[in-house]
């Protein structure tokens, strides 16, 4: 009977749990839907604990600021440490979250009273009439002394167009539709409140909540897997926490840039077309496409002079942003090219709709450095090159010791220790490899 400690074992082990993984992970490919759609459950599930988890994240550095202030006033009296400790986190928290809602109730409460009067004002019968009566003259002068001219005349078909709509729109499944979407909103609100409540309990005690997740790698993990977590960790939470928080002061200074910007050429709609445009930067790659387009529609429909000045303003505004602002508020590019961008925010989009676009490109530039890590490790070992550059024109492998031969030591772009070009989102950035 073989013994658990004994080599044979530890082999067959091994390749019994290859081989479950490997089944698994077949069945998983040949049902990728079934297991989309299952994963989507379970993460709606435990919504209101991810809503949780990222309340937490965005108000912890308006936490530590705050309470680093209070334990400062507190100081000074002749409380005891405890006390002054205890004191500075439930002010900390209390403030903190005061603070987040005071930001979220700000922006409502300048967005939506322009949003609703722009709604009512631009969906009013006289001006629905006026944009028909627009729409029919510009057809009919484009239209006349062509053979088109006398169809337009006799069918006219705008007004095709608004029966076929009515005809066509049932009353029960709009019903239906109106309550299945005023439940999706109620159950989204509810997920965000309890969300709230739990980001709370998660701040109070963090550092309980920090220290039992690292108790329990410490307990699954080899030490030195372990501290390669610990440090997996530290290097996600700078990308990241920097890069969120670079995005937002960078979108805050575009929407401001554009309100400013609308209010000199005089155009209308000026602070919630602006409110778009900031909000939907914070969307790397298409997102401030989703601003320009909100606010083009909404002032073409009252001017289309205006609407094209807009228009040519916000891609000036973009530029400026995509070549000066961003990069020197973010440190430079993520690390990683547009394709990849596209890809982040297209895949955790589908996955996690609306908040997968905002964390997308983070999240990946975090993958993408792992991956490059364990590439070069590899490399490493096998004393090849680094340099990507090299291996662009190679027919076999033996043609980078060639290329070694005749050309020196290669340029590296990994120096064993830091990301140099191809990837530098933290100086300090480093992984050892566990195995050495």
């Amino acid at each position: 009977m073989l013994k658990k400690d004994s080599q044979y074992f530890r082999l067959g082990l091994t390749l019994l749990t290859v081989i479950i993984l490997s089944a698994l992970f077949i069945v998983a490919l040949v049902n990728i839907g079934i297991v989309f759609e299952a994963f989507k459950k379970i993460i709606s599930f435990f919504s209101f604990v991810i809503w949780g988890l990222v309340f937490a994240y965005v108000m912890n550095p308006i936490l530590k600021l705050i309470e680093k202030l209070v334990k400062k006033l507190l100081g000074r009296t002749n409380m005891t440490e405890r006390t002054v400790n205890k004191l500075s986190r439930i002010l900390g928290v209390l403030l903190a979250v005061l603070t987040f809602l005071a930001i979220i109730y700000g922006l409502l409460a300048m967005v939506l009273p322009e949003l609703y009067e722009s709604i009512t004002t631009t969906f009013s019968p006289e001006n629905l009439q006026k944009y028909y009566d627009q729409i029919t003259g510009w057809l009919s002068r484009t239209l006349q002394g062509t053979p088109l001219e006398n169809w337009l005349v006799e069918n006219d078909p705008l007004r095709a167009l608004q029966e076929w709509i009515t005809e066509k729109i049932d009353l029960f499944s709009t019903i239906g539709s109106v309550v299945s979407g005023a439940y999706d909103v109620g159950k989204g609100l509810l997920n965000v409140i309890v969300g709230l409540v739990v980001s709370v309990y998660l701040l109070i005690d963090k550092e309980r909540y920090i220290s039992q997740f690292k108790k329990f790698m410490v307990a699954v993990f080899k030490g030195r897997w372990a501290n390669k977590l610990f440090e997996i960790g530290r290097f996600t939470n700078r990308s990241f926490g920097g890069f969120m928080v670079g995005k937002v002061i960078d979108s805050f200074i575009i929407g401001l840039i554009s309100y400013i910007g609308m209010l000199i050429l005089g155009l209308p709609y000026a602070l919630i077309s602006s409110t778009f445009v900031g909000i939907s930067n914070i969307i790397p790659f298409f997102g401030p496409l989703i601003g320009i387009v909100i606010g083009g529609v909404l002032i073409l429909l009252q001017s289309p002079s205006q609407a094209l000045i807009f228009l040519i303003f916000e891609i000036i505004l973009q530029q400026v942003d995509g070549n000066f602002i961003g990069p020197k508020i973010l440190g430079g590019r993520m690390g990683i090219s547009g394709f990849w961008v596209l890809f982040s925010i297209t895949f955790f989009g589908s996955v996690f709709s609306f908040p997968g676009m905002l964390v997308g490109v983070p999240v990946f530039t975090v993958i993408y450095a792992l991956c490059t890590e364990a590439v070069n490790n590899s490399l490493k070992k096998k004393n090849l090159t680094l340099n990507t550059g090299d291996y662009y024109s190679i027919l076999v492998v033996e043609d980078l010791e060639q290329y070694e031969k005749e050309f020196g030591e290669p340029t590296v772009f990994y120096s064993g220790d830091t990301f140099e070009t191809e990837y530098d989102p933290d100086e300090d950035f480093e992984f050892e490899d566990p195995e050495a």
